[in-house]
This record gives structure tokens, sequence and C-alpha cells, in this order.
């Protein structure tokens, strides 16, 4: 599971690279840094959760509904909590995060089933 995350996450955010170096910069006045320890610490929770929530899923489809909810529910309580609280985060750039969030769990929870 942490392989396919990991993968996966990395192809998204190196082919989206340029776009969201220039929105971070543009909404706290300075460039992207990321601070690694915090950002490996999302990936373990993100995996725990993906864990939990489908570690009793019957069917491959199951794994990947609840995945997908997961996702969708995590990445929407962050972006959409951006969206009402910074007033240049874009709107566009919540939903297609969400939009991958949802995406990215669900083939990692698909990725879970069958490694059990």
């Amino acid at each position: 599971m942490a392989m396919a995350l990991l993968a996966l996450d990395a192809i998204w955010l190196t082919s989206n690279m340029a776009y969201n170096q220039s929105m971070i910069a543009k909404l706290q006045g300075q460039p992207l840094v990321i601070r690694m320890v915090p950002a490996g610490l999302v990936y373990v929770l993100i995996l725990g959760a993906v864990w939990f929530f489908t570690r009793e899923a019957k069917t491959v489809e199951d794994a990947i509904v609840k995945g997908g909810v997961l996702g969708a529910s995590m990445y929407g309580l962050y972006d959409l909590t951006n969206y009402a609280t910074l007033t240049n985060y874009p709107l566009m750039f919540a939903l297609t995060d969400m939009a991958w969030g949802t995406f990215l769990c669900a083939c990692v929870a698909a990725v879970g089933f069958y490694s059990h």
C-alpha cells in the first residue's frame, strides 16, 4: 500500500509542481518549502486511515468505494477548510485536489485489498 501511495502521489505532484509552487507562493507570499517530517506523517496517517476503513472489505469494489469515500472526506476537509478561510485559495484547486484524493485513496485501498 505504501509503495502505491508514494508512487501515485509522486506522479501527481511532479506533474503539477509548477502550478502548485506558483499557487502556494501567491497564497503565502514566499516560495513553497516542504517540511519533510510532517509530510511523511501525512502519508502515515493516510495509510493508517485507508487500512482502518477498508480492512474488512469483502470485495475489491467495496474496498475501492470505502477508500474513495475516505479520500473525498480527508481531502475535502483540508481543501474546503482552506477555501473557506484563505481568500486566494482557488476553488478549482480545491475541487481538483479533492478528486485526486478520492482517486488516490481508492487505488491504495484496492492495492491493500489484494495485498492482505
